[in-house]
């Protein structure tokens, strides 16, 4: 695997996460600029930062390395509400509409976690 495809993987996942460079950086406690230059192959990650990145999008390491192809995003088109809406190719609906719940849960428990924190 090449760093520009593991760059690519990297920022598929994370953008399907709904996360920015921004947040990854800040949630692995590094430059926003680092991201940046993994996602474009710039630079090569050490292992235990590929590590990281995996857990930190909670996904299995497995997954970030090996992101399917078949199922890269064919467009990214902005909602009226701001969000985005991911089209897939060769995906089923059921797939698509399972993987929405999955990520409205995830949305729901992270809410969840940051009301507890500020108690």
């Amino acid at each position: 695997m090449t760093n520009k495809e593991l760059g690519d993987n990297i920022r598929k996942i994370r953008e399907l996460r709904g996360f920015t460079q921004q947040n990854l950086a800040d949630e692995l406690h590094i430059d926003q600029k680092t991201i940046s230059r993994v996602e474009q192959g710039e630079i090569s990650p050490k292992f235990d930062l590929v590590v990281k990145i995996a857990k930190a999008l909670n996904v299995k390491l497995s997954a970030l390395l090996n992101f399917n192809k078949d199922l890269i995003f064919n467009n990214i088109v902005n909602t009226q509400q701001g969000g985005h809406f991911v089209a897939y190719n060769n995906t089923e609906i059921e797939k698509v509409e399972e993987l929405y719940k999955e990520l409205l849960k995830q949305k729901d428990e992270m809410i969840a976690m940051l009301k507890h924190s500020k108690k």
